[in-house]
């Protein structure tokens, strides 16, 4: 089933001018595709705005990126799933490499291995990777607490990918619920062991 086009353009239409996203998390879904999809695919997802050159560091559009994410749904759907489990991939994809880069800092030295620290520090984090968006982090126990994401346009599965595979990051297991509360906003319930 193709991803949904109407969801797409409602999250289209919550992006301001301005917003932006890292060229690294462009490079990873891209990897992504190629790797469970095959070079066609890869050359398919890449017609028009996509087919720039991304460079880890500089950022683009938040449309483009949007507009990847749900092209790497249509690509992976045989492969991965359907759109959710695809969103999910490309978010635990995005923050391993993520933390291995310019989320080093925030991995490594201020989170020290410590799930509390590292998502009392997310606005932190996500400023380093995209221009747009609050995020606010609760503890609800030693080893859970929520995440209010306000102005984010991006799926909800993706950010659930995103905080899980920052948990697989830390040697952590656990997992991340969102509850929708607009097209741009969420809260995200996250445990771990």
């Amino acid at each position: 089933m193709p991803s949904n086009k109407a969801e797409l353009a409602a999250r289209l239409a919550a992006v301001r001018s301005g917003d932006s996203v890292r060229g690294l998390f462009f490079k990873s879904v891209l990897g992504l595709i190629q790797q469970h999809a095959g070079l066609a695919a890869l050359e398919a997802v890449r017609d028009g705005a996509l087919g720039a050159a991304y460079s880890d560091l500089l950022t683009y559009p938040a449309r483009d990126f949007l507009t990847l994410l749900y092209r790497a749904a249509d690509a992976l759907e045989s492969a991965l799933g359907p759109e959710d489990t695809v969103f999910h991939a490309c978010g635990e994809k995005d923050v391993a490499r993520f933390s291995t880069g310019p989320g080093m800092l925030i991995f490594g030295i201020i989170s020290r291995g410590d799930p509390q620290k590292l998502f009392a520090g997310a606005q932190m984090g996500y400023s380093a990777a995209v221009s747009y968006g609050s995020r606010d982090y609760v503890p609800t126990s030693p080893t859970s607490g929520t995440l209010h994401m306000r102005r984010d346009m991006l799926p909800p599965a993706y950010h659930e990918g995103i905080l899980t595979g920052a948990l697989k990051v830390l040697g952590r297991s656990g997992t991340a619920r969102a509850t929708r509360r607009g097209i741009d906003s969420a809260d995200y319930d996250i445990q771990w062991r």
